[in-house]
């Protein structure tokens, strides 16, 4: 059972925001969070650790940075502190010089001299303590992949339309990622979020019990649901692609960001969503920004909870 305590909402979050005490604006901290969380997938993609455990890393992070300012603590480092301890949470722990090595290979392109190794290395081990104490040493933390699998397999009779509504919902899951959602929402609540989105984005009917209404198993409120909805398509509205080394045109793997081609329809199968390097129509066309969320919503036929 998820700890309600550590919730917040939107606007606690970013009022409330120790980075705020120390000149660092809203947008800036968004950035931040962008850059951190995909630096996170990155490594943990080459890490070869599981999905989970990336996700494990991000919200540790995310948690701690609501505690600790990110004009105090870098935010890389704390990364990289998270994805080690995220490892050893999760059952696939991965070595703290691995860590580092890989960590380093990505943000600067080459390997961490001996010098620059051992200084890291110095920061890690001492930034674990930080990292533990600062959270409390709660580190119990749920995610909606289980919940969406479970209910994907019992509800869903076709394999085929099951197999896609879970992949397109495991997407809209990894992109909120980039987001403050984990801190706002518990697994339960997203899960039903993005199968919604998902099921909009593939197609795929969501099943009604007489009067029940489906989404009404995940102990979520209708408001909520718009809520998340809307946030996250919102990732789709970011006009910056974040470089994991310092903010400028990267490209920075599939990550969760709709990883592969997702095909749209059976008679539109040209289109596919290409993550954070932008939606790309039959012409390879590019989008950017509000452009591309409305595009995306228009896919989606997306219709506001609240009208519903």
């Amino acid at each position: 059972m998820a700890n309600t305590s550590l919730y917040c909402t939107r606007e606690e979050i970013e009022a409330n925001s120790p980075s705020r005490v120390d000149g660092i604006d809203i947008k800036q901290e968004t950035f931040h969070r962008w850059s951190y969380s995909t630096f996170l997938q990155e490594l943990g993609q080459r890490l070869k650790v599981p999905q989970k455990t990336i996700a494990t890393s991000i919200v540790l992070c995310q948690r701690f940075f609501t505690r600790q300012s990110l004009a105090k603590n870098d935010a890389k480092t704390i990364s990289m502190i998270c994805l080690f301890i995220a490892g050893k949470l999760e059952g696939s722990p991965k070595q703290a010089g691995e860590v580092i090595a890989v960590g380093y290979r990505i943000l600067h392109n080459k390997e961490p001299s001996r010098e620059a190794y051992e200084k890291i290395k110095g920061n890690v081990f001492t930034g674990e303590k930080l990292v533990l104490s600062t959270l409390g040493f709660d580190l119990e933390i749920e995610h909606p992949y289980e919940i969406m699998f479970d209910w994907v397999k019992r509800t869903v009779k076709v394999e085929r339309d099951a197999n896609r509504l879970y992949q397109a919902a495991l997407n809209f899951v990894n992109d909120g990622l980039r987001t403050s959602l984990c801190l706002q929402f518990k697994p339960n609540q997203i899960a039903a979020a993005a199968l919604y989105l998902g099921s909009s984005f593939v197609k795929v009917k969501l099943p009604c019990d007489g009067e029940k209404v489906w989404w009404q198993e995940f102990d979520v409120t209708k408001r909520h649901l718009g809520e998340i909805s809307d946030q996250t398509l919102a990732v789709y509205e970011q006009d910056f692609l974040v470089n994991v080394k310092d903010g400028a045109d990267s490209k920075t793997g599939d990550g969760g960001l709709w990883k592969g081609e997702v095909k749209l329809s059976k008679d539109d199968e040209s289109k596919s969503w290409q993550g954070l390097e932008g939606y790309q129509d039959r012409k390879g066309s590019f989008m950017n920004g509000s452009d591309k969320s409305r595009h995306v919503a228009n896919i989606l036929g997306y219709v506001p909870f609240e009208s519903l």
